[in-house]
């Protein structure tokens, strides 16, 4: 809230940093409810760790396991409720007209940043299935930096590093962009499309490189993890 005592920063107002923020926490939230527990979102643990083993035992499908162990409805939403009331204020205080499309896209936009962020833990997270002591954390640390540039605007960059922040390390498109789309800032149809597609590419990248590594895991498993369930 402190951000409506700013003269502006990166091409925003004060209230459109608000904006901004809200709306970067609001996805932020979405995927703390969908993921918060057990790290099933830094899956690079459980590969590094060994505790695939435990899934892979269960009766029910890895891909089902994953999508319902993290999943808190209740106790996970408080992110999320915080996110939309702030982005509500913000609305309020730029007096923004809000129609059917513009909720969708809302909608829309707050689901690729959770795709953006899955896609790219998985992905780089799936270097655990061939060198688990070393990449253990490798989903945590892309987490980790995702939440630190994220909530910075790219405008003032250099062009090369704000390509970069979008494509190879696409934090840019977690909030900044969506947020300059939502405020009709852009308007331009393949900046508008920009993040669906990158999301997109990664989740498919990290589908690939998930069920290559599976297919490592199923005949190495990982040998860190003891009989009685301690890492060496």
């Amino acid at each position: 809230l402190l951000a409506v005592r700013f003269q502006g920063v990166g091409g925003f107002s004060a209230r459109e940093v608000l904006f901004f923020l809200a709306f970067y926490e609001t996805g932020n939230g979405f995927l703390t409810m969908l993921f918060c527990n057990y790290n099933v979102l830094n899956i690079s643990r459980r590969v590094g760790r060994g505790q695939l083993d435990h899934m892979l035992i269960q009766p029910r499908p890895l891909a089902m396991q994953l999508l319902a162990e993290g999943f808190a409805p209740v106790s996970g939403c408080g992110k999320l409720l915080v996110g939309l009331a702030v982005l509500i204020v913000a609305c309020v205080g730029l007096h923004m007209r809000i129609t059917p499309v513009w909720v969708l896209m809302l909608m829309l936009y707050v689901i690729c940043y959770g795709a953006l962020q899955i896609g790219q833990s998985y992905l780089w997270g799936s270097l655990a299935f061939y060198i688990p002591a070393a990449f253990e954390e490798i989903s945590s640390v892309i987490l980790d930096l995702n939440g630190a540039v994220g909530r910075y605007p790219l405008a003032g960059l250099p062009r090369w590093l704000a390509a970069g922040l979008c494509t190879v390390l696409p934090v840019g498109l977690t909030a900044y962009l969506p947020a300059r789309v939502l405020l009709g800032k852009v308007q331009t149809p393949w900046q508008i499309a920009l993040p669906f597609a990158v999301a997109a590419a990664f989740l498919w990248g990290a589908g690939r490189a998930f069920r290559r590594g599976m297919r490592r895991y199923l005949t190495h498993s990982c040998n860190r993890y003891r009989d009685m369930g301690f890492r060496n």
